[in-house]
């Protein structure tokens, strides 16, 4: 009877044993996924949100240029028709392919619909210095009347878009931060959570140890009375 009670409490004893390494497994498996998670928002608010955030700083420093020289091509006479021409086609070529870029990054609805209510304005925008620098081959008087009644209005516009994308990306970024944070807490509370097991874990395999050796120790006392 001793050695059928010895032999389920070490059964017993074993269930315990195997739930708690059950437990570490998953725990270790939770903390993975939460690492993999914070790695993800981490590459995202780099990938997704710091350097889109340049790139918009970027474009809006070529609108900044190009208005600046067609101001100057229209107010004074220190510029060609022919250097300006040159000069906004090599702007345009460098804020597509920084749109671009853009557009190619993870976007949430609201972005995606400013970056269209930016498209569209980019290209209003074009038109329009087009059609002055067109106009002030001829007229220069009525290219400044032109570009202060309608061009500058397209210029405000296009600083609205900018400056929503620019909000979006702060909130955005926020947010990931934010999940970051809650997933190094959860992965911190996993972490104490296996240390508390694994002392369970020893205690239990010192329980085994020393029922293992009283049971030896009383198998050899009946062996030799």
């Amino acid at each position: 009877m001793k050695w059928a009670f010895a032999i389920q409490r070490k059964i017993r004893l074993a269930i315990m044993l195997a739930v708690l390494m059950l437990f570490i497994m998953i725990f270790s498996l939770l903390e993975s996924y939460n690492v993999t998670r914070i790695s993800k928002s981490f590459n995202s608010i780099y990938e997704d949100r710091l350097i889109p955030a340049v790139d918009l700083y970027t474009i809006a420093d070529h609108i900044h240029s190009k208005r600046n020289q067609l101001f100057t091509y229209l107010f004074t006479d220190k510029i060609s028709s022919t250097e300006i021409n040159r000069f906004i086609g090599e702007e345009n070529l460098k804020m597509d392919k920084l749109i671009s870029k853009y557009e190619n990054t993870y976007l949430v609805k609201a972005e995606s619909n400013y970056l269209s209510s930016l498209k569209k304005n980019v290209r209003d925008y074009r038109r329009d210095e087009l059609l002055l620098i067109k106009t002030a081959e001829e007229n220069k008087e009525a290219a400044r009347d032109l570009y202060l009644s309608t061009t500058v209005h397209l210029y405000n516009d296009l600083n609205k878009d900018l400056m929503r994308l620019t909000q979006v990306q702060t909130r955005v970024g926020k947010e990931l931060l934010t999940e970051s944070k809650k997933s190094e807490s959860s992965s911190t509370f996993l972490t104490q959570l296996q240390f508390v097991i694994a002392i369970i874990l020893g205690l239990v395999i010192m329980i085994l140890i020393i029922t293992d050796k009283q049971v030896h120790i009383r198998q050899e006392k009946y062996n030799l009375n």
